[in-house]
């Protein structure tokens, strides 16, 4: 049955059910067939009802002169409601609580039937209750009383109570006679607990201090999100797992310590921690995940020698001037963005991996750091980063990715360290040496395997080159995708060996005024290759013998000026026995003088091919006139 519940609840958040009101309470129907329903929002945001008491909770409901059982509270039904201030108790044969159905609601006390078999990790998200206990006998669910300073503190937990699933927001105020309100600011988290839930204490505003024992095995996701009094984390096991987002939004921690031995920590664990200043991460940490210190304040940062990854945005947003990686081998994806005020990175030459935007707007960074060692990279590293006037890729680097325009913003000039034998620097730009004449989809490069001497395409071009014309080595076979995007470029010539232009290539440049290809096969023109403004400006001059070709072919054919050049390749035109570029009565005179012997005959006479220049060459050279 619990199976058959999740299934209807999940129908319940994804369409639109027929509903209507009976009581106090809108009522959605979840089973028209079984007559089951459940209690929804009031009001289309979620919500939407007042006071409430025990005796407003319905088994069965009518509608229609039919019977319908209640068998749970759906989304957001109660959110944000002030409910009661007493007590109220859900009625038996209740069945599911679904998410968010008590988001930041207000309920004196909250006592669970018996039947209750599921509830969503987000059902108490953010609640102001007094008390939530369950009724004995309930096979799932129990509750568990505690002491916390001087006072009997309640919280819901699953059957074997090892699982602490949700604390009661409010369970901390206390009322005086005088009328004032006390809370209790701290908690110990009872021994027999190994667990602690989703969102189980998220957006408590009262508890400054939690304790954690060391049987603690993990902490789930978002389980202290929004605790904004919170003030610092202690774990003390090792071996604990921090879910997604578990300290996400504490705002007043100033200290985190964890223990020697933990391993990872996952995605947002202490994201917009914004007292947070300093950190130093235990020996035997390996991966910080994906924000798990963004929007911090730290201005201390210290890695162990363990760590290997840093994952996206792990750092982002942060004030420090300086930062060791040690023995990281992978910077993530907007590792180190909009971290302004970093100038300075070392690290022990283990660095093999730097991933796309890592450095985005780090303004405080005057020489691009790419280290000795570096294997792969992204091409936006530095993107909106400070102008640098050059830049080098080091002699190590195997493997680059992405979009070169955004490599160095307003970068003159690229340079290629001596040594590497995968990209080679010539007149500023960056070629790839590996003899690949084809690129797959998707990427701008293949995976090197070969090394290679001679440059086979274009990887880049940098976006402040002083040079605006782009002449391309013979040999060049391909231009990877976005290489010269935006360059302010008037000229381009490619080379005969010219194979294919990828995406987005010469997009975003309106100065091209000349574009030359030498190939005689026009050269594959991926999607948005070519400017607009180029095919309409610019003049596109190809081998004479190809122009038809260009002027059909996907791509090339929208230049409206397509010239043809001597490339001094071209055949010799059949009948030309005199060299004047045309075939008319002039060369017939001149083919009867060689068969008259009055001059020395040539290869080009032979029209037929019989070897000979005779009578019957003259009457074919005659039909070429005609014709």
């Amino acid at each position: 049955m619990l199976l058959a519940f999740a299934g209807h609840v999940a129908q319940a958040q994804d369409e639109t059910l027929p509903s209507f009101t009976s009581g106090k309470f809108k009522y959605e129907i979840i089973d028209a067939a079984n007559h089951w329903v459940q209690i929804a929002p009031k009001n289309n945001g979620g919500g939407g009802y007042g006071s409430l008491l025990t005796s407003d909770f319905k088994s069965e409901v009518t509608y229609n002169d039919e019977t319908y059982k209640v068998m749970g509270i759906g989304a957001y039904a109660f959110y944000n409601c002030a409910l009661s201030t007493g007590r109220i108790m859900l009625p038996e044969g209740m069945v599911f609580i679904d998410d968010f159905a008590f988001e930041s609601a207000e309920v004196g006390t909250l006592r669970l039937p018996s039947t209750i078999q599921y509830i969503s990790d987000y059902a108490f998200s953010g609640n102001k209750f007094n008390d939530i206990s369950v009724v004995a006998g309930n096979p799932y669910f129990a509750h568990l009383n505690s002491d916390q300073e001087g006072r009997n503190f309640t919280v819901l937990t699953n059957k074997e109570q090892t699982k602490l699933l949700a604390c009661p927001g409010a369970k901390a105020r206390e009322y005086n006679s005088d009328g004032s309100t006390t809370y209790i600011t701290t908690f110990t988290v009872p021994e027999q607990i190994t667990e602690i839930g989703n969102l189980a204490f998220s957006d408590n505003k009262t508890l400054t201090r939690v304790t954690f024992h060391s049987g603690i095995t993990r902490i789930g996701m978002g389980a202290f999100s929004g605790a904004s009094a919170l003030t610092g984390v202690n774990i003390p096991n090792p071996d604990c797992e921090l879910g997604n987002s578990c300290f996400e939004q504490c705002t007043s921690i100033t200290s985190v310590r964890l223990p020697q031995g933990m391993k990872r920590l996952g995605r947002h664990v202490f994201f917009f921690c914004s007292s947070l200043t300093g950190i130093t991460l235990p020996e035997g940490m390996e991966e910080i995940g994906t924000m798990c210190f963004s929007s911090c304040a730290l201005t201390t940062v210290n890695l162990p020698s363990t760590m290997v990854k840093l994952d996206t945005c792990s750092l982002q947003d942060n004030p420090f001037t300086s930062i060791d990686l040690k023995n990281v081998k992978w910077v993530g994806y907007q590792c180190f963005s909009m971290c302004d005020n970093l100038t300075t990175l070392t690290c022990n030459g283990q660095v093999e991996r730097i991933d796309g935007l890592a450095f985005a707007r780090c303004n405080g960074i005057t020489n691009p750091w790419l280290p000795e060692g570096l294997k792969t990279m992204e091409m936006n590293v530095f993107f909106r980063s400070p102008n640098f006037a050059s830049l080098t890729i080091p002699s190590t680097v195997e493997c680059m990715e992405g979009n070169p325009c955004y490599l160095a913003n307003k970068c003159k000039e690229y340079r290629v360290a001596e040594g590497n034998t995968h990209f080679v620097s010539l007149d500023s730009c960056i070629y790839a040496t590996n003899g690949y004449t084809t690129l797959p989809a998707g990427t701008a490069w293949a995976a090197l395997t070969e090394a290679g001497t001679t440059p086979t395409a274009l990887v880049g071009v940098p976006t402040a080159r002083e040079n605006t014309v782009l002449r391309l080595p013979e040999g060049v076979t391909t231009i990877c995708n976005q290489a010269a995007r935006a360059v302010p470029l008037t000229e381009v010539y490619l080379p005969g060996t010219m194979a294919e232009l990828r995406k987005m290539c010469f997009t975003g440049i309106s100065t091209i005024t000349r574009m030359t290809c030498l190939a005689v096969t026009p050269p594959i023109v991926g999607e948005g290759a070519i400017a607009g403004s180029t095919y309409a400006d610019a003049t596109l001059y190809v081998p004479l013998q190809s122009v038809e070709a260009y002027r059909n072919a996907d791509g090339w054919s929208n230049f409206q000026h397509i010239e043809g050049i001597d490339t001094g390749n071209e055949p010799a035109l059949r009948g030309d026995l005199n060299g004047d570029g045309v075939v008319d009565v002039q060369d017939v005179n001149t083919l009867i003088n060689m068969v008259l012997g009055e001059l020395p005959q040539t290869d080009e006479a032979d029209l037929n091919g019989d070897g000979t220049a005779d009578i019957a060459d003259v009457n074919e050279l005659i039909n070429l006139v005609l014709n």
